[in-house]
């Protein structure tokens, strides 16, 4: 019988008890002798392989205290020893200076016998989760386990369990965007509440979150997450063709006021909303320590970019950017949600190859309930469409056969997130609604001169655009 040992049972286990043992069964122990390996559970808590010994201070932004480590952190790195585990950490950059505020936690289990054993291990930050798992060999009492190290990311897909709701996440290469849902769960908690991970996929493992770790990451969640100011924003009416253009056209207006975001934890996309350098994306895209941003436009043009909002609940944030100002703005579907059936087409820069059209149509206009609750961002209108949206693709513009912004560009829940056919746009009316943007000036009809006399008299379509 095997006998399996948590993180906590294991440092319960008094070394007299254990020294015992090893005299009975007559076994020489590897520890007298064995190079000192911080990656092994008998030796992670010797003082060499502490790295946690940062500077305590406090915040200034946050006010929290917490462990400030000044390093360039690959968290995941091999070579890596002991990390803070279940306080807020600092981790400030030694290049640039900057930093972020992050919570680390570990699940361990292994064998007491036969050696060996498996360890899960987290980052929490206010806006992303990463994940990985590490399995390795070792000696046990009665045997050695000679598997190879192996460190693995989180699968595509995993689902967060707390206070009896449930979240299925979908990521990339071990990160996860954290939904506003689930960090109002977390900031509700108390000392009974549990989170656990579940690793979809072949395993099916469930990773217990330590309550230290949840205590860590309310507070961090209830003090860290910056409050914004809205900006000022009026509505623009905007010149627009009364019949419908051909998808090569609607490109051609299009591709001129969409840009891809880049900063040094990868990309995104963007559009321009009006003449001023005001960029609209995801909030996901511009989320992490990093506030600079390039911004490049159709032609190589390039600009720097400064986040001036963020809408955690509606999953969107405005980028001011000065070299942007000459870019025309793209016109906004302000006063209508599109209706199922209608062509669209999805704009960005999948995998970074910018400047991306696909085409489709809008499949459904949904809400968060249902098996898309924890899933997509809350309290929003979503346009369900079967246009392709891809990694890169997120915070770019899904428009009509106008070239009318209808949405943004956001998420998709295909195998391992990569399907291409159940994928949603967070709708431009709810965004320009959560800004309190000012509505266009009404059009004064003349209506004492018949229109087919008057050449500058307009109407407005149902977007609110003038044709």
């Amino acid at each position: 019988m095997n006998l399996f040992v948590t993180k906590k049972s294991l440092k319960l286990l008094p070394l007299a008890t254990l020294s015992i043992i090893l005299g009975t069964l007559n076994i020489e122990t590897a520890l007298s002798k064995s190079k000192i390996n911080c990656q092994s559970k008998a030796w992670e808590d010797h003082p060499s392989c502490d790295d946690s010994k940062g500077v305590r201070t406090i915040d200034k932004d946050s006010g929290l205290e917490v462990i400030e480590l000044i390093k360039d952190l690959d968290w995941k790195s091999k070579s890596r020893s002991k990390l803070p585990y279940s306080k807020i950490v600092k981790v400030t950059s030694k290049l640039d200076g900057e930093y972020e505020l992050a919570v680390f936690d570990k699940d361990f289990k292994g064998s007491l016998w036969t050696g060996g054993g498996e360890r899960a291990v987290t980052k929490w930050t206010t806006d992303r989760l990463l994940g990985y798992t590490f399995s390795s060999g070792g000696c046990g009492l009665l045997t050695c386990n000679y598997q190879r190290s192996s460190y693995n990311d989180f699968p595509d897909v995993i689902e967060l369990f707390v206070a009896s709701k449930s979240f299925r996440l979908y990521g990339d290469q071990g990160e996860f965007q954290i939904p506003q849902s689930f960090v109002e769960l977390v900031k509700k908690s108390n000392e009974n509440t549990e989170l656990n991970i579940k690793l979809k996929g072949s395993s099916g493992a469930v990773i217990p979150i330590g309550d230290k770790t949840i205590f860590a990451l309310k507070q961090l969640y209830t003090k860290a997450i910056k409050s914004w100011n809205k900006p000022d924003f009026k509505i623009s009416r905007t010149k627009v063709s009364k019949n419908a253009l051909s998808t090569e056209k609607i490109a051609e207006k299009t591709l001129q006021s969409v840009v891809m975001l880049k900063n040094e934890r990868g990309l995104g996309s963007g559009f321009l909303i009006n003449n001023k350098g005001l960029i609209v994306t995801n909030r996901h895209v511009v989320a992490g320590g990093d506030k600079k941003f390039q911004i490049v436009a159709q032609g190589g043009i390039k600009s720097n970019g400064k986040v001036i909002y963020v809408d955690r609940k509606l999953d969107f944030a405005l980028v001011s950017s000065e070299g942007m100002k000459r870019n025309k703005p793209l016109p906004l579907c302000y006063a209508d949600y599109p209706a199922p059936g209608q062509k669209v087409v999805a704009v960005g820069s999948p995998n970074g190859l910018a400047g991306t059209v696909t085409t489709g149509i809008v499949s459904a206009i949904r809400y968060p309930a249902g098996d898309l609750e924890g899933v997509a961002p809350s309290y929003v209108t979503l346009i369900q469409t079967d246009a392709a949206i891809s990694p890169g693709n997120s915070g770019g513009p899904l428009v009509n056969s106008k070239g009318e912004v209808v949405g943004v560009n956001t998420f998709n829940v295909g195998a391992g997130g990569k399907g291409q056919n159940l994928n949603f746009a967070v709708s431009i009316v709810d965004i320009l609604r959560a800004i309190g943007a000012e509505a266009p000036d009404k059009i004064v009809e003349k209506e004492w001169l018949p229109t087919w006399l008057n050449p500058f008299q307009s109407e407005a379509n149902k977007c609110g655009n003038l044709i």
